[in-house]
């Protein structure tokens, strides 16, 4: 390859739309290696947008997931595509049969889901990952999300430093295409996405609460896995498992949504990492 350059492509509206612009733009300086990375959680909407993407864009992504192999030796990578992707989580269980049950204290799902898989493809074609750039879709009203380490990770934010692009910017253009990612914010991600304010957690329950039957199975399972006698480790922001979180809702929802201005939080406000989750967080 002449001058490789890796587009993580999340499966969001603004990573799309980054990828576009990237591959419209630029694609006589660079070979454009475009990696989408799917956990098992993600939702059908998503796989479809991204199929959708390669269909009507030509993206030409390469969908990976994580490829968990016994202690000792890192995670490697599988190449899927939309009809065999994952959608029952078995990459997510088999990393947390590894590594234990993720949370903000331990995000060993990002790395072990998403870095690990695009890293380890990129080395099979013969591309050094810590020696090219790789662009992620944060845009210019998210810049509390750039990574103090960018620098140092070769990261870049075209809709950041070139193309300056707000969230309002994405969603008129989306409104003017043939196909749109047709989820609400509160939905995308990774289905019940621990990364998630309470609030958003909560719309979620009220809408598909099923959407949480995983995580409630994986602390059945996984909860003392990993820990030290007497220790547990659960999902949610707090200590709680999901059945402390549905008990949560069942008592302070309604005077949540009530206080909708109160709740609110800039993650609310503009996304954040809720329609998607990017695979360099903030620092």
């Amino acid at each position: 390859m002449d001058k490789p350059y890796n587009i993580s492509f999340s499966g969001g509206r603004t990573s799309a739309y980054m990828t576009k612009l990237l591959l419209d733009n630029h694609a006589d300086k660079y070979d454009f290696i475009v990696t989408f990375a799917n956990t098992g959680l993600e939702h059908e909407k998503t796989l479809e947008f991204v199929d959708n993407c390669d269909k009507y864009f030509n993206f030409n992504t390469v969908w990976l997931e994580a490829d968990t192999q016994e202690d000792g030796v890192g995670t490697k990578f599988k190449i899927v595509d939309f009809k065999t992707a994952s959608r029952k989580a078995e990459p997510f269980e088999e990393v947390i049969d590894k590594y234990g049950i993720p949370n903000l204290s331990y995000l060993h799902c990002t790395r072990e889901l998403k870095l690990a898989p695009m890293q380890t493809y990129l080395r099979s074609v013969g591309v050094d990952h810590r020696k090219i750039p790789v662009a992620l879709g944060i845009r210019l009203d998210e810049t509390r999300r750039v990574s103090e380490k960018a620098g140092i990770d070769k990261i870049e934010y075209p809709l950041i430093y070139e193309w300056p692009t707000t969230k309002g910017q994405v969603l008129h253009w989306w409104s003017q295409q043939a196909f749109d990612l047709g989820l609400e914010e509160f939905e995308g991600n990774c289905f019940g996405c621990f990364k998630k304010s309470h609030k958003k957690l909560f719309m979620q329950i009220r809408k598909d609460p099923s959407v949480f039957d995983f995580h409630r199975r994986m602390e059945e399972l996984y909860r003392f896995h990993k820990m030290p006698d007497g220790d547990m480790r659960v999902f949610f922001r707090g200590n709680l498992d999901t059945v402390g979180l549905f008990k949560l809702h069942d008592e302070l929802g309604d005077y949540m949504f009530s206080q909708m201005d109160f709740f609110e939080t800039p993650e609310d406000e503009n996304g954040g990492c809720t329609e998607s989750c990017e695979l360099y967080p903030m620092e």
